[in-house]
């Protein structure tokens, strides 16, 4: 009896545990952006990569 008694108020207890006590406020409308421009997009930012070597040695072609 007594185990029963333990496997039901674990049982309460895990239930306890999982049940969602907070919720994010939900937006009440949805907000649709519509873009009816003819003009292409364009890049917010040009971003360029470079490889920077470091040796201990000058190459070959530079040594001479």
């Amino acid at each position: 009896m007594k185990i029963l008694v333990l496997i039901a108020a674990s049982m309460f207890g895990f239930g306890l545990a999982v049940q969602e006590s907070y919720q994010v406020p939900q937006p009440k409308e949805t907000l649709v952006l519509v873009e009816t421009a003819d003009v292409p997009e364009e890049p917010v930012l040009d971003v360029m990569l470079d490889t920077v070597e470091i040796t201990a040695e000058a190459p070959v072609a530079l040594a001479q």
